[in-house]
C-alpha cells in the first residue's frame, strides 16, 4: 500500500505523497468501512425481507378462522376462493419467473464465456497475457455478481407482488399505505442487497488480485485497477440482458 509521511504543512504533505497515496494508518480504516457497510446492506436487506414476509397471503380482514372453515365446508366462503385464486396466480407467476431466469441465464453464460475469451485476446495483444487473464477474471466475477443480484431481485419482486395485493384490498387509505409500504420494502431488499453484494465482491476481487501487482507503487495500483474495470463491464453486460429480456418477457 502506498503510504507517506505527514509533514507540517499541507503543501509539503501533498508534495511528499505519490498520486493516490494515503497517510499512514488510514488504509485499515478504509478496509473496515468497506466490509462493515457491505454487511450492513445485506443484513438490512434481510430485515426488510422479513417485514415483507410477515404479510400473510390472506385477503380476509379480521375473520374468525373457525367461522371461515365452517363456511368453506358449506361452499359459501368467498374469501377462501379469493385466497385460493391469489395463491394460484402467485404460483403461476413464480414458475414463469423461474423459467425466464433459467432460459436467460443460460444465454448469459454463453455470452459471458464468449466475451471473456474476446477480452483475453484483445487485452493480451495490447497489455500482455497476465493483464488479460486478470481483466477477464474481473469480468466474469462482475457478471456472476450481477446474475445473483438479478435472481434476488426477480424472486423478491414475485414474492412481494401477491403481498401488495393483500394490502391493496383493504379499505382506503389503509390499503394504499400497506400496499405501498410492502412494495417499497421489497424494492429496498433488491437495492441494499445489490449494493452490499457488489461492494463485498469488488473488495474481495481487489484483495485476491492485489498480490500479483506492485500494490505499493502508483504504477502497480493503476495497473491493478485497469484490470478491475472488467468487473463493471461484466455487471453492466448482464444487467443489460436482464433489463431488455425482462421487459420483453413481461410484455409478452
Amino acid at each position: 500500500r502506498a503510504r507517506c509521511h505527514d509533514p507540517a504543512t499541507p503543501t509539503a504533505f501533498m508534495a511528499s505523497c505519490p498520486a493516490g497515496a494515503l497517510p499512514v494508518g488510514t488504509t485499515i480504516g478504509a478496509e473496515s468501512l468497506i466490509i462493515i457497510t457491505g454487511l450492513i446492506g445485506i443484513f438490512f436487506a434481510l430485515f426488510l425481507h422479513r417485514r415483507v414476509a410477515a404479510v400473510r397471503l390472506d385477503v380476509a380482514q379480521e375473520e374468525d378462522e373457525t367461522m371461515m372453515m365452517s363456511v368453506k365446508e358449506a361452499g359459501q366462503n368467498q374469501t377462501f376462493e379469493q385466497n385460493e385464486r391469489l395463491r394460484e396466480l402467485y404460483a403461476a407467476i413464480s414458475n414463469g419467473a423461474n423459467s425466464f431466469l433459467f432460459s436467460e441465464y443460460k444465454l448469459c453464460t454463453v455470452f459471458v464465456v464468449f466475451l471473456a475469451g474476446v477480452i483475453v485476446g484483445l487485452v493480451s495483444w495490447s497489455s500482455g497475457r497476465e493483464t488479460a487473464i486478470f481483466t477477464a477474471t474481473s469480468f466474469v466475477v462482475g457478471a456472476l455478481t450481477s446474475m445473483l443480484s438479478g435472481y434476488i431481485g426477480m424472486r423478491v419482486a414475485v414474492f412481494s407482488n401477491a403481498r401488495c395485493t393483500v394490502g391493496a384490498v383493504k379499505p382506503a387509505p389503509h390499503g394504499w399505505t400497506e400496499s405501498f409500504n410492502t412494495a417499497f420494502r421489497a424494492g429496498g431488499v433488491m437495492g441494499f442487497s445489490l449494493c452490499g453484494l457488489a461492494l463485498l465482491c469488488l473488495y474481495a476481487l481487489v484483495v485476491f488480485l492485489a498480490p500479483s501487482f506492485s500494490w505499493g507503487t502508483t504504477a502497480g495500483a493503476m495497473k491493478l485497477f485497469d484490470c478491475i474495470a472488467g468487473f463493471g463491464l461484466g455487471g453492466s453486460a448482464v444487467a443489460m440482458f436482464g433489463r431488455v429480456g425482462g421487459g420483453i418477457y413481461t410484455k409478452a
